[in-house]
């Protein structure tokens, strides 16, 4: 049975309620909570204890700030650096320079006592310095402020009241601008894009699924495709769409792997039926080997979603789907990413055949 967690509607209910809620909230600490007086960030001295705040449990926008992690460290050398995040996207933040994660759950609508006792074990840890790592995410701010921290960081906005350190900058054209020119203010850099590290066991379970789908040898892996079906909601391509797409790749001879989400996995059946026997279909994987089968690809298809800014994270080029405008400035920006706003499938189809990695992704080469 399929999941309420992610039917459409009660998505789009809940996101609507969650707004509402968001903005009567706002409204009422506007008039009981006075923004503070800014200091100035010269002023903020270094660190024993710093906190980034990014309590959400999106995948991409969780990636989104992982830059973020790099800048404080160089920002403040030798302070423990924590993180807070949505419980669903906390396994991004392995195998970086963290030294504590907490989360917030969704759960705690039905256990408000979980979401007290986790800031008051926050508070009680002093942090010298909290940084909102949303750039203007209301919840973001408001957590910040609820740590307690001495120093409270954000940037200049919704969340005003909500910090002593506010920083005025110029917002890039493209989202991934905008934490640079945010850590310029800190008087760090940053890198343009998400990050994430695989590790060595990380890589070695892939291996080992990728042999099971006779895409590798020993060590050596097989040049392949990644094809990513999900989306969130109306990014999302029908599956009709993708079947036609990942049956023309396979005829022109490429080698391909379907990558299922949560939320396809009632389509698993209808793929299997529809694509020829060479196409690999992958159902749902944990996170993390998830994320090194895709970092093995030679290239991947993805529409708006998670997996394009892994993509990103991991230096593999992309063909990025978009169904509209406002996407392109989620989008990949590397030289081998292409990206297509409502495009016919072939229109995809000649994207990927064109584009430089397809010679090395088609079995004519094995």
């Amino acid at each position: 049975m399929r999941s309420l967690a992610y039917h459409p509607l009660a998505q789009r209910v809940g996101n609507a309620l969650g707004h509402l809620g968001k903005r009567v909230l706002g409204h009422v600490l506007g008039v009981l909570l006075p923004a503070p007086a800014n200091v100035p960030i010269e002023a903020v001295p270094g660190a024993r204890r710093v906190l980034i705040v990014r309590p959400n449990f999106r995948l991409g926008n969780t990636l989104l700030a992982t830059p973020l992690i790099l800048a404080l460290r160089e920002r403040f050398p030798g302070a423990q650096l924590d993180y807070l995040c949505g419980d669903t996207s906390a396994s991004l933040l392995m195998h970086l320079p963290v030294d504590r994660v907490y989360t917030v759950s969704r759960r705690f609508i039905t256990r408000p006592w979980h979401f007290v006792a986790l800031f008051v074990r926050l508070r009680r840890i002093h942090y010298d310095v909290a940084v909102e790592g949303g750039m203007n995410s209301f919840s973001g701010a408001l957590y910040t402020y609820l740590t307690g921290a001495h120093y409270r960081i954000g940037s200049c906005g919704k969340g005003d009241r909500f910090f002593n350190v506010r920083l005025s900058f110029k917002r890039a054209a493209h989202v991934y601008g905008n934490l640079p020119a945010f850590t310029r203010e800190l008087g760090v850099p940053c890198p343009d894009h998400p990050v994430y590290n695989v590790s060595a066991e990380e890589h070695t379970a892939a291996l080992a699924v990728l042999t099971r789908l006779q895409l590798a040898t020993g060590a050596t892996i097989l040049p392949f495709i990644g094809v990513f079906v999900g989306g969130h909601q109306a990014k999302r391509w029908p599956s009709a769409r993708w079947i036609d797409l990942v049956r023309s790749l396979a005829t022109a001879g490429g080698r391909v792997i379907v990558f299922l989400g949560p939320e396809e996995l009632r389509f698993e059946g209808e793929y299997r039926r529809a694509l020829p026997p060479n196409v690999r279909i992958l159902p749902p994987q944990p996170l993390r080997l998830f994320a090194a089968l895709w970092g093995a690809a030679h290239l991947v298809v993805t529409p708006d979603s998670g997996p394009m800014h892994l993509a990103a994270a991991l230096g593999v080029p992309a063909v990025v789907l978009l169904e509209r405008d406002v996407s392109r400035k989620y989008a990949p920006q590397g030289e081998q990413d292409r990206v297509l706003v409502r495009p016919t499938t072939a229109d995809a189809i000649a994207a990927v055949t064109a584009h430089p990695t397809w010679p090395d992704n088609i079995r004519a080469t094995d």
